[in-house]
């Protein structure tokens, strides 16, 4: 994701073969893996957008998870590495997360589909023309845990 648009939609992705075009239109896993890449480009300029002191507090806060993608769990979410690579390097999506550790070292699947389910109902009602607010943040973040 380039950071301009909505980022909770799943961007434009500069496509480099057709097999490529083809296995993101076809796996499950990829769609799901793009969702929680667009949900994390969403809360990471959320949180980059708060006031400094907004953010010390985030991070201070033991009843939310970190506002940062933390990559997948390779050993039981190898599928879920290997579509976030695919969509970060050979789809050329989410740029932001390109060079980042991609292994999270722990299952976090269950996690980032509780926030997702949390951040639904703030994604119809801002549809792109706002970053998430502290409040909306916190609401969500609460939701990894």
């Amino acid at each position: 994701m380039s950071g301009r648009g909505n980022p909770l939609q799943l961007p434009e992705c500069q496509i480099r073969s057709t097999e490529a075009e083809e296995s993101a239109d076809t796996s499950p896993i990829i769609q799901e893996v793009g969702d929680f890449l667009a949900m994390w480009a969403c809360i990471e300029a959320g949180f980059q957008a708060l006031a400094t002191a907004e953010q010390e507090a985030c991070r201070e806060d033991p009843d939310l998870v970190p506002a940062i993608f933390q990559g997948f769990d390779g050993s039981s979410e190898g599928e879920y590495v290997g579509a976030a690579r695919f969509l970060i390097r050979n789809l050329a999506c989410f740029t932001p997360f390109e060079g980042r550790d991609l292994e999270s070292y722990h299952p976090v699947v269950p996690h980032y589909r509780r926030i997702l389910k949390a951040l639904d109902p703030v994604r119809e009602r801002i549809e792109g023309s706002r970053t998430l607010t502290l409040g909306e943040l916190r609401a969500v973040l609460a939701c990894g845990g």
